[in-house]
């Protein structure tokens, strides 16, 4: 079975209960941006396969020896199921989305209540009587991403530290602010802790901000891979994001983590993770699922000090 999976990375980690239920089963081959798709590579029984956005016929070429396959789309765009069904996958299987049934053999109507991402494509499973036991999150880690970790912390590890991601990919709706994450930081240091600052390149400037005030601080935005990201996690005491892709990892890995939210809303996109606390300030306006405030002031999120976070971590690293 070729399986399409979502762009974004949060969504992709909330997927991974579909992963893991299909591989217990059969062949699998996850289809999706390299950057992302290649933390899936250690699921057993599992080929990944890089889609190249924007290049429709290099996708096309690459799917054709799959057409003897089922493909499953876990996005909902009429693109995705028009490079199935133009690659002649033999079945096509996914949401009836952005008009696109009539490319599809098996086309399922979304569910009419509001679901949990993670149960959202469960719930696709279910309707096309896939095996679906399986419900949690999960990641399995090759030895690479933890010794790539350890290559690239340099010892760092060998002492408990704090990773701060401060990103979210979404937009500032989504961010607490970079003052507080770096009042955050100093407040850790000062505690005795490690603190690592994780995100993209986008993120850079972020962690540098960080840095002006908190020399010790150590940023590594931008600078390593996600297979690389998720082996830090796996070492790291504890996480502290925004609602973002790498909170996800955070929660698929099963560790200690703070999750602040603002314009979105925990009960459709919250860390499903029993070691998560999630931070939220409830406004007359949120959730909003805005990407930026309508309002300019982005108080959702202003409002959550960074006393409440360090009383959420020191709760967590107690348990």
């Amino acid at each position: 079975m070729v399986i399409r999976i979502p762009n974004w990375l949060g969504d992709a980690l909330m997927a991974t209960p579909v992963y893991h239920n299909l591989c217990q089963h059969e062949k699998i081959y996850l289809l999706g941006p390299q950057s992302i798709v290649d933390l899936f590579k250690f699921f057993p029984n599992t080929e990944v396969l890089y889609y190249e956005k924007g290049n429709f016929k290099k996708n096309l070429n690459l799917l054709k020896p799959f057409n003897h396959q089922t493909g499953l789309l876990l996005t909902n765009s009429f693109s995705s199921a028009w490079l199935f069904f133009r690659a002649g996958l033999k079945e096509r299987w996914g949401y009836a989305k952005d008009l696109r049934s009539f490319l599809l053999t098996k086309a399922v109507k979304p569910p009419k209540l509001t679901l949990h991402q993670r149960d959202y494509y469960l719930y696709l499973l279910e309707a096309l009587k896939l095996p679906c036991n399986h419900r949690d999150l999960s990641l399995p880690l090759g030895k690479e991403a933890i010794t790539k970790a350890k290559n690239f912390l340099k010892g760092l590890e060998e002492k408990p530290f704090i990773i701060l991601a401060p990103g979210a990919a979404y937009g500032p709706a989504k961010m607490w602010p970079k003052e507080y994450y770096q009042k955050l930081a100093k407040n850790l240091v000062k505690k005795g802790w490690t603190v690592v600052v994780a995100g993209g390149e986008k993120e850079k400037n972020v962690g540098d901000f960080i840095q002006t005030e908190v020399k010790e601080v150590y940023n590594l935005c931008g600078k390593t891979d996600l297979i690389t990201v998720a082996g830090m996690f796996a070492l790291a005491e504890a996480i502290v994001s925004n609602d973002s892709g790498l909170m996800h990892l955070a929660a698929t890995l099963k560790k200690p983590q703070v999750a602040l939210f603002g314009s979105t809303d925990p009960e459709k996109t919250g860390p499903l993770n029993p070691k998560a606390i999630v931070l939220q300030h409830k406004m007359p306006c949120n959730p909003c699922f805005k990407r930026t405030c309508p309002y300019g002031h982005y108080k959702c999120l202003s409002s959550i000090s960074v006393e409440e976070v360090i009383d959420a971590l020191e709760r967590l690293i107690k348990r």
